[in-house]
């Protein structure tokens, strides 16, 4: 294991660490008094700070995590806990049975993450370097090749979408496949190698006092940033949501509008805090992608196979869910954007064109919502000119995928 010293650390990052826990302190003196006590306004704010806090806690425990277990593995932990408000809200409206909206969420969720969140990575990284005076200001992030594995999944779950629009329906196959691809997925992070240890030279604030601890004490640490993080995304999410729920009905915000693109919104507040927050970090900005990549995996596969399975619950026996010819559009426009992100990334680097790309067509369908089809046409035709224009170089994503593959089962060093 590695030791890395951090005698002398700046009193900052130790006044950073426990700023990030003192925030948490008033939502859950909150949460164990009962929320009903308390306005919806009060409840948004203070458990959306807290979310912020529990963010930052977690993203710094993934920072440090690549180093102790793998990088795969800590973003696929880090995604899994901060995805649990779109679980939470997705759970209640299948279980409610209304399929509508908890499919308009699902396919907002995603479209929402790839639309904005991966441009912003970039746009976020391009202007950190410009302000921070680098030389070659950063018009694109260039992903590390472990990423291969994120993607390659993505690449699985993207195609899988497709077959999910040709049949029609939601059902317990739907479950079967999905579910197993996360827990496949989750197994190859696992096995994945950890970064090696003079990489961790680059790592600085209080992910570097994390490391800095010894054997076990840095386990633990790490632990209990997710154990803190984790605990207020499970207890804060679903609070949350409804209080915003009642200030936008108050508000007179339509349901269908609310649950496609404002409940997503403030859904993917904790990844895209702790993204953009690597995306500010030159060498960090990678993992920016990486996160929102094991995000958009735990969406496709995941939060989709629960749908079906917690609407069966619902009306209690295996039920399929027909999809209307909206859902049917509005799932194939998400498969369609995700093939292109897709695309994107098979030559292990995002680019500022692919940035502004993806985030023009999400912006021109999210003001213009009846352009979906024309819109859907041209994420697949643009995904076919990405795809031969850099036809030699996306050989390397499948190369990588497979060397991954070896790392993690084969015993191959690196």
């Amino acid at each position: 294991m590695m030791n890395t010293p951090h005698e002398g650390a700046p009193l900052k990052l130790r006044l950073a660490i426990v700023a990030s826990y003192l925030i948490l302190v008033p939502w859950f003196v909150i949460w164990a008094i009962g929320t009903y006590h308390f306005p919806p306004h009060i409840i948004a704010l203070l458990s959306g700070i807290a979310i912020v806090g529990a963010a930052f806690l977690m993203a710094w425990a993934a920072e440090a995590g690549q180093f102790v277990f793998s990088q795969a593995f800590a973003l696929a932990i880090l995604a899994l806990l901060q995805v649990a408000p779109e679980y939470a809200f997705e759970a209640v409206l299948a279980w409610e049975r209304r399929i509508h909206l908890a499919a308009a969420t699902m396919t907002g969720a995603n479209r929402l993450l790839m639309g904005l969140g991966w441009p912003l990575i970039v746009f976020i990284a391009y202007i950190a370097s410009k302000i921070r005076g680098d030389s070659d200001p950063m018009t694109e992030v260039r992903l590390d090749v472990s990423q291969s594995v994120e993607i390659g999944f993505l690449v699985w779950c993207t195609l899988y979408s497709f077959v999910i629009v040709i049949k029609g329906t939601l059902d317990v196959i739907d479950v079967g496949v999905l579910v197993t691809t996360y827990v496949l997925y989750l197994v190859f992070c696992i096995k994945m190698p950890a970064e090696e240890a003079e990489e961790a030279e680059e790592i600085h604030g209080p992910a570097k006092l994390l490391l800095g601890l010894k054997g076990a004490l840095r386990v633990l640490g790490i632990f209990l940033f997710f154990l803190a993080g984790g605990l207020v995304i499970i207890t804060a999410a679903e609070p949350f949501i409804d209080s915003i729920i009642a200030v936008a009905i108050y508000a007179g915000i339509s349901a269908f509008f609310f649950a496609q693109w404002i409940a997503p919104l403030l859904s993917e507040f904790p990844e895209s805090t702790s993204a953009f927050y690597y995306a500010t970090n030159r060498k960090l900005a990678p993992m920016g992608i990486g996160n929102l990549v094991s995000s958009k995996v735990n969406q496709w596969s995941l939060l989709i196979g629960t749908v079906p399975l917690v609407y069966s619950l619902s009306v209690g026996h295996l039920a399929f869910i027909p999809l209307t010819p909206l859902q049917r559009e509005e799932i194939l426009l998400t498969g369609a954007q995700s093939l292109f992100g897709v695309v994107a990334l098979m030559k292990l680097r995002f680019t500022m064109n692919d940035a502004i790309l993806l985030f023009s067509l999400w912006f021109i369908q999210f003001i213009y919502p009846p352009i979906r089809i024309e819109v859907t046409i041209a994420y697949l035709v643009l995904a076919l000119i990405e795809f031969i224009y850099y036809r030699h170089e996306n050989i390397r994503l499948f190369q990588e995928f497979a060397r991954a593959w070896r790392l993690a089962f084969k015993g191959e060093k690196r």
